[in-house]
């Protein structure tokens, strides 16, 4: 009699870089962005495979290889709280998917806790620096498109990704409205074009040129798309030669979240300019930047003033 085949004990047998495999198939499968599916190849190909074997049999791995790899990033890759964090996410996603086929028992991966560190955005006076109009007769047109970027970034707070893949058509210059095609979540955005920013980009468009509307309203000097690791690389040049040593696009996001708190603009129209999902990302701005907000307060605290107010009727 031919023994039966024990499924179980087959599945138990795959390797870490065959179930991988499946798991980045399936990520194409469902149409996950390019640079998402790079996040997990670079989290499993630098981090995880200096942790762990790849032909290490996936059903070996359990919730205490995964409490060991949290001090493997600690210890031996000197990384902090956050960057576990990031890793362990994707390591969840990879795992869950494992144990959704079977291949590995269930068990819960759980992030560590982190101490949420107060965000550097850029000063009043850099962002004075920054914004200072370039001579347009002489500069290049890197420096100026570098220029409008910055306007850009503190006018709208966008990620840079959806920065790069906008087209001038999805720039409605008479309603004042912007189309976002590419976000993070994938869902289209209309945000509002401020007075300001309008003028710099009817100024720019006139410098840029183009043949059609559908052409990327930001572009390398060749006119081909503009990458999002050169654009990162050519804005931290261009701070650094206007003396402003604090770089990152991101850091333009942070940036205006924080001026639009501070100035008392409504925090569900700023979830709504920044495109989350849900508020827990605006509270984290509002908590971050509470030294800020405590400026100023007995100035604009309503109490404060009838007690003022009080004091001066009293002295009459």
């Amino acid at each position: 009699m031919r023994k039966k085949i024990d499924m179980k004990k087959k599945i138990g047998c795959k390797t870490f870089d065959e179930g991988y495999d499946e798991f980045i198939l399936n990520c194409k499968v469902r149409n996950l962005r390019p640079t998402t599916i790079k996040h997990y190849d670079d989290i499993v190909n630098h981090i995880w495979y200096k942790f762990m074997d790849y032909k290490t049999p996936i059903g070996e791995i359990n919730h205490q290889t995964i409490q060991r790899f949290v001090l493997f990033c600690k210890e031996r890759m000197n990384e902090n709280d956050t960057t576990i964090n990031t890793n362990l996410i994707a390591m969840r996603a990879i795992m869950y998917y494992y144990m959704k086929l079977g291949y590995v028992e269930e068990f819960k991966i759980s992030l560590i806790k982190a101490d949420r560190g107060i965000t550097e955005t850029y000063s009043e006076d850099e962002i004075n620096i920054l914004l200072k109009k370039p001579n347009l007769d002489k500069c290049n047109f890197v420096e100026c498109r570098n220029w409008v970027i910055v306007n850009f970034l503190l006018a709208t707070g966008c990620r840079i990704r959806t920065l790069v893949n906008i087209k001038i058509k999805d720039v409605d210059l008479s309603n004042q409205l912007i189309s976002y095609t590419h976000t993070k979540n994938r869902k289209a955005q209309i945000v509002p074009m401020s007075n300001s920013i309008k003028k710099v980009l009817i100024e720019y468009l006139n410098y840029r040129g183009a043949d059609s509307e559908d052409d990327l309203m930001f572009v390398n000097a060749y006119g081909t798309p503009l990458k999002t690791d050169l654009l990162s690389h050519n804005l931290c040049t261009y701070n650094r030669r206007r003396g402003v040593m604090k770089t990152g696009v991101h850091r333009w996001r942070h940036t205006f979240a924080k001026m639009w708190i501070l100035k008392g603009g409504d925090v569900f129209k700023l979830q709504r300019m920044l495109g989350h999902s849900s508020m827990d990302v605006v509270k984290n701005y509002v908590n971050m930047f509470t030294n800020d907000l405590q400026e100023d307060f007995n100035e604009f605290n309503p109490l404060e003033q009838m007690v003022q107010n009080n004091r001066h009727v009293k002295m009459r």
